[in-house]
Parts: C-alpha cells; sequence; structure tokens
C-alpha cells in the first residue's frame, strides 16, 4: 500500500465530507467517524474511525485506528427494524380491531337482509355486493392481525412438505405458461408446529410475488432443507434461539428489489405494484405469520437476477396432525342469554339472531349493565355472550365476576383479536368467537355450548 492515496481506500460517496475531514484532522482536531473502506476482493466494509494528527520529527502523520463495525452495524438495524415493525404491528392490531366490529355488522345484516327480506332481484345483487366487499374487508384486517401476530394459529404438528405440495398444485393452475414451478423438497425433513392455513398463506404470498416479478416469463423454485442454526450467526435475530430448522427457500428469476427499498418490503402498505394491484399486506403478513411461528425470514435479491426468500421454522419432531370428524349441532332453541357488547351495531345484529331463532335475549351495552342483569336474574340465564374489549371493565374481569356468583355460567367470549381464544382455560370460557363470524358460526357456537354441558371450571 505504501505510495497508494488513502483516497482509494474509501468508496467514492460523500467526497465533500472526506474533504471537510481529513481538513479538520490536518488542523489538530481529534475526529470519530464511521466509513466504508474496500477490501482487496472489491467488497465493502463498514469500519468505525478513530482518528487525529500528530507530529513527530516536524512531519505531520495522520494516526488512526480502524475497528471492523460490520457485524454490529448488522445486529443494529435488525433491532431498529424489529422494533419498527412491533410499534406498527401494535398500531395495525388495534385499527383491525376496530373494524372487525364495523364488518361484524356490516356482514350479519347483509345475511339478515338476504334470508327474512323479500327484494327484488336487483336489491338482491346489490345485498350481495355489499356481503362480497364485507368479505374483502374482512381478508384485509385478518392479513392486519396475522402481521400484528394476534390473530389464532391453529398450531399443529406438520410437514412442511405437504403444505408446500398442495400450494404448488393449486398455484400451477393460475400460472402464464411463461413461467416454471420447480420443486426440490427433502425427503427427510423432521414436522415443524404450525397453522397449515397460515403457511399455505406464507407460501402463496411469495409465489404470488415472484409471479408478479416475471412478467416475461422465469422460473420459480421451491425448496425445503433441515438446517442448524449456530449461536454466534450474526444475521439471525436475538429472539431465534440456536438449534435446527426446517429452511423453506422460495426463489425466482424475477427483476428483483432495489437495494434502496428492501428493507422496507415487510412493512404494511409497502407496495412497488402499481396502483389497483396490491394491497401491500402481503409481506406484512407473511412476516407476522413467521415471527408468530418462532420463525424468521430473510429475503436476498439483485435488481434484474431475481430474489430469494429463505423462511426458517423450528423443528417439533412430534407426529404429523391427523384430523378428526367433528360432530354437527342443530341451531335453534329456547333458552335465556344475557347479551354483553359496547357496539350497539353489533349487539343489536346479535340479539336479531338470536331472537330469530327461538332464543330469549337479555342485551346489556357495558359489562356494569351485565352484572346488575345477572345479579337480579342470574338463576335463568343459560349462557353468557360477551365481548372481550369494551370500556368500564374489560370482558375478562366481567367473566371473572359473573363466575364468582354463578360458578357453573356457560359463557362465550366475542372478540376482533384471536388471541383470547389460546387462553381459554385461563379466562374459564367455554368457547370463543372471531369477529366478523357467520351466522352459522355464531348458532352452531351457541347450540354447541348449551347441549354439550359445562367444563369443570376451578374457582377463582
Amino acid at each position: 500500500m505504501i505510495g497508494t492515496h488513502f483516497r482509494f481506500l474509501e468508496v467514492e460517496d460523500h467526497k465533500d465530507e472526506k474533504e471537510e475531514r481529513l481538513r479538520r484532522i490536518l488542523n489538530g482536531e481529534p475526529l470519530v467517524f464511521e466509513t466504508e473502506h474496500y477490501k482487496r476482493d472489491g467488497s465493502r466494509i463498514l469500519l468505525e474511525v478513530s482518528s487525529k494528527g500528530i507530529n513527530i520529527g516536524g512531519d505531520l502523520y495522520v494516526q488512526s485506528f480502524h475497528r471492523d463495525i460490520t457485524e454490529k452495524k448488522a445486529i443494529q438495524e435488525q433491532l431498529i427494524h424489529s422494533q419498527k415493525m412491533e410499534s406498527i404491528g401494535q398500531l395495525a392490531g388495534g385499527i383491525a380491531h376496530n373494524f372487525n366490529n364495523l364488518l361484524t355488522a356490516m356482514l350479519g345484516n347483509a345475511e339478515l337482509l338476504k334470508e327474512y327480506s323479500d327484494m327484488d332481484d336487483e336489491s338482491k345483487q346489490r345485498v350481495n355486493n355489499i356481503e362480497s366487499s364485507a368479505r374483502k374487508a374482512g381478508i384485509l384486517v385478518s392479513k392486519l392481525l396475522s402481521f400484528a401476530r394476534r390473530e389464532k394459529s391453529d398450531v399443529l404438528p406438520l410437514n412442511l412438505n405437504d403444505v408446500a405440495n398442495d400450494s404448488a398444485k393449486l398455484f400451477e393452475g393460475v400460472l402464464d405458461k411463461r413461467i416454471g414451478l420447480k420443486t426440490n423438497l427433502s425427503d427427510n425433513i423432521p414436522t415443524v408446529e404450525g397453522d397449515p392455513s397460515q403457511l399455505e398463506q406464507v407460501i402463496m404470498n411469495l409465489m404470488v410475488n415472484a409471479r408478479d416479478a416475471m412478467p416475461d416469463g422465469g422460473l420459480i423454485i421451491i425448496k425445503t432443507s433441515l438446517v442448524e442454526i449456530e449461536r454466534d450467526r450474526f444475521n439471525m435475530p436475538s429472539y431465534i434461539m440456536p438449534g435446527k430448522y426446517v429452511l423453506l427457500t422460495i426463489s425466482d428469476t424475477g427483476s428483483g428489489i432495489p437495494k434502496e427499498i428492501i428493507n422496507g418490503i415487510f412493512e404494511p402498505f409497502f407496495t412497488t405494484k402499481e396502483k389497483g394491484k396490491g394491497t401491500g399486506l402481503g409481506l406484512a403478513m407473511v412476516y407476522g405469520v413467521i415471527k408468530n411461528h418462532k420463525g424468521y425470514i430473510t429475503v436476498q435479491s439483485e435488481v434484474g437476477k431475481g430474489s430469494t426468500f429463505d423462511v426458517y421454522l423450528p423443528v417439533s419432531g412430534k407426529a404429523a396432525y391427523k384430523a378428526a370428524t367433528q360432530k354437527l349441532f342443530s341451531v335453534s332453541g329456547h333458552e335465556n342469554i344475557l347479551l354483553v357488547d359496547d357496539e350497539e351495531e353489533v349487539l343489536n345484529f346479535i340479539r336479531d339472531i338470536l331472537e330469530t331463532h327461538g332464543y330469549k335475549v337479555l342485551p346489556a351495552k357495558n359489562p356494569l349493565a351485565a352484572i346488575d342483569i345477572f345479579k337480579k336474574l342470574g338463576s335463568e340465564i343459560h349462557l353468557v355472550i360477551s365481548d372481550i374489549v369494551m370500556p368500564l371493565m374489560d370482558g375478562k374481569e366481567l367473566i371473572k365476576t359473573l363466575r364468582t356468583i354463578k360458578p357453573d355460567i356457560r359463557i362465550i367470549a366475542v372478540s376482533g383479536f384471536s388471541d383470547e381464544a389460546v387462553n381459554k382455560d385461563i379466562l374459564k370460557i367455554d368457547d370463543f368467537l372471531k369477529k366478523p363470524f357467520e351466522i352459522n358460526q355464531l348458532l352452531s357456537k351457541v347450540r354447541h355450548v348449551l347441549d354439550t354441558g359445562i367444563r369443570n371450571l376451578p374457582p377463582y
């Protein structure tokens, strides 16, 4: 390096800044700064430099200590990104909960109109349009909740190859003939614990993005393999435990993702697609689902050379789950039901459904009113249906109070979130219903709880 100017070591960015920095050092000011240098192979290295001018025998020298901070910066950016995604997730979850209340009333009343109102064909079509739009909105809200990690996961031991094969077969039917789809699935991967429908959504979203990145044709490759993550691997988040993981890789030969936007692709409503062709929630949902499965997703991409998404899911080792048949229940009844919800539209909608099917409903707009009704008529009430997120007193406190008064009362909890369902035993509820829901879902759960008796619930 003797005889080579130091400027050749630094990357070409910010020329004026480098000149100003050198001027200050030569004028006797010590500086600590971050910069990028070229390595011998042409790649870049991030450095923290502590530099000052020193006088030796009348000659001025620049003394510098260089510290490689490439790994430190990667971990730092990872932490900042994780914190940002967590904040966005909390905001998205709150918005989604409020939307689910509105959608419950919209979708439910549309169903009631179709079922019990005399309308001409044109009016029926308009109601169908309302119902269709509400369902599409429900799907968007579900994606937001998945991103916010507030969607219930029906976690089962499963073979990821089965999910990948099913998704590939489904996707082949909508692929342009110019796009090839190749699978390379390892025969000996162990099971993972996951929600098969959510993992299928993850694979489908990644394949849809790959297809859209190849308008002139190309190749999508789906691979699975078994990998082991070591403790000192700095490009993995701190919440990822070392150990064995099933690695799902989905790659394409498409247009690639520019370096300047790649860090934002998992954020909600971020999209590179033209207006009207993307919601910007696909990759946000993917990120939320994978993190909810205690996994991690990474992306490598180069403009013009395609993209590769790696999904890491922790190994379970349990035997794959086999579904059992479910018993069907009738939907009508005559019992007395205490209904609690602070959203008047939702309250009226559920009341209409239940009363139409023979039940006697005692409505309460808040938990305090519900307690008053229950104290007076508790012996005559057969079932309580209560929202969870309410003002004055939340549903959890209400359930605790009602069980103190009548320990064996049957209770169905309702919420725009679904994490409550995971803690059914802690909440001491008999069943859970997530908003928005179909009329038949509500009626079948009500009949199910009334007909199957009380679970053994410990006292508070």
